[in-house]
């Protein structure tokens, strides 16, 4: 049996995995981008559109195009901030607080799906790994003898 590169397997089961959250979020009239911006904002109030960005992996430009819907929605606030008449500070609003709520329901429930394909084990072991993949990726590094490279001896 031929096994596909570790890479691509990665890429095509988070395609899956996003185009199943992707329909179920639709279906509550939202997306997995203002999901994940509603998160981010809730979750650190106050952050300056530019840590927002950092945090969700967005280009200032793409950033301010979903704020400005999310705005006009009436689920979040921009504010200057008063030191820095340059930073943009997001918050949620009271609307925005109770749609993130409804959106965090909707992710449950798909993550529950989810965890219905795998055992008890697989599904600790494989959030374990990833987890440990994804900070190991995530790290500088540092040469032949960086954790990397630890986990592959024997």
């Amino acid at each position: 049996m031929s096994m596909e590169r570790l890479g691509r397997q990665l890429y095509l089961t988070f395609r899956s995995v996003r185009e199943r959250l992707d329909g179920d979020l639709a279906s509550a009239g939202a997306s997995v981008s203002q999901w994940i911006l509603l998160k981010s904002a809730g979750d650190e109030p106050g952050l300056s559109q530019r840590q927002l960005a950092d945090r969700v992996l967005l280009t200032g430009s793409t950033l301010t195009h979903h704020l400005d819907r999310l705005e006009a929605d009436g689920y979040i606030a921009r504010t200057r901030d008063l030191g820095d008449r340059r930073v943009v500070r997001v918050s949620l609003t009271a609307a925005g607080q109770g749609r993130r709520r409804q959106l965090d329901g909707v992710v449950e429930s798909s993550d529950a799906v989810l965890r219905t394909l795998l055992s008890a084990d697989e599904y600790d072991s494989l959030n374990a790994l990833l987890a440990v993949l994804h900070r190991r990726v995530a790290a500088p590094v540092h040469g032949p003898t960086d954790e990397r490279s630890r986990g592959r001896a024997g």
